[in-house]
């Protein structure tokens, strides 16, 4: 299954780094999302955790999200 994500951040301020590297076809975000206000689940499907800089928002239901948390065959 294919997760998706998306990142609001409230000022240009609190992103830190920003790189597209087409040559390798590769992305790179970093920011600041401050202090935690949230994080809930919408609908059971979406992870929203919510800062005083921004929103990050993963489709990731809570059982997928667990289990890679704790991978078979790991203490």
């Amino acid at each position: 299954m294919r997760h998706s994500f998306s990142v609001q951040m409230s000022s240009t301020e609190s992103i830190s780094g920003l790189v597209i590297n087409r040559k390798r076809d590769r992305v790179f975000i970093e920011g600041e999302l401050g202090l935690l206000k949230e994080a809930e689940y919408v609908e059971g499907k979406v992870l929203t955790i919510t800062g005083e800089n921004g929103v990050l928002r993963i489709d990731i239901s809570r059982e997928t999200l667990l289990s890679a948390l704790n991978p078979k065959g790991k203490t």
